[in-house]
């Protein structure tokens, strides 16, 4: 009898944990749903020399914060910034915000996400670009312009392309890209080039691929 009684009582303190645990975790997604207040912060950053901002780093869960986020930065709003230009003056100008994008930030097992805002004054800025890399399918540059991506191995020959509104992109260890029609390759840049990365994040669209 009591054994019988010592595994019932077992069992009822499990079954009060796992209710708890279900309890803490709706109240927790209602109060995600409901926030009025922000719980990111923003940095300036640059591409070269154009600014940007992103902010810190979000639970991928929390649409919630996303939102927040997007309200903050409307598209067609103005805001000032300023910065230290490359010869060495303070540069202080409005600008309007023409897109916010979305990235992959850390790492399995709980992804976050980090959020972009970029500026009309710069739109297609970085165009053409060029940048080696490694590579699967023997993808040894990646080519961006106005249009789209384009993937070449060591002799010229394309490998790969995407239109940028066909272009879906993971940032994890590597650089997943797809064309939105099942041919992924997947990429390495040099070290000490980020821009690559940076455009892919301000003109594609970010899709979690890596796990």
């Amino acid at each position: 009898m009591d054994d019988d009684t010592g595994i019932l009582i077992f069992l009822g303190i499990g079954v009060l944990v796992l209710i708890g645990i279900i309890v803490f975790g709706v109240l927790s997604s209602r109060r995600k749903r409901a926030a009025t207040r922000h719980t990111f912060t923003v940095r300036q950053a640059s591409i070269d020399d154009q600014p940007f901002l992103e902010s810190s780093d979000l639970d991928a869960s929390d649409t919630r914060q996303e939102e927040l986020f997007r309200a903050a930065y409307p598209l067609g709003g103005s805001l000032v910034l300023a910065w230290t230009g490359a010869d060495g003056d303070r540069i202080e100008q409005e600008v309007h915000v023409s897109r916010i994008a979305r990235s992959l930030r850390a790492g399995w097992p709980q992804a976050k996400l980090g959020l972009s805002v970029y500026f009309r004054e710069w739109e297609g800025s970085e165009f053409p670009a060029r940048f080696a890399v490694k590579g699967t399918d023997k993808v040894a540059n990646v080519e961006f312009n106005a249009t789209g991506v384009r993937a070449v191995d060591g002799t010229e020959d394309l490998v790969w392309s995407a239109p940028w509104e066909k272009l879906l992109f993971s940032n994890g260890t590597d650089i997943m890209l797809s064309d939105g029609a099942g041919k992924t390759i997947r990429v390495e840049p040099r070290a000490g080039e980020p821009e690559l990365e940076e455009i892919l994040i301000k003109y594609g669209t970010m899709k979690q691929m890596h796990f």
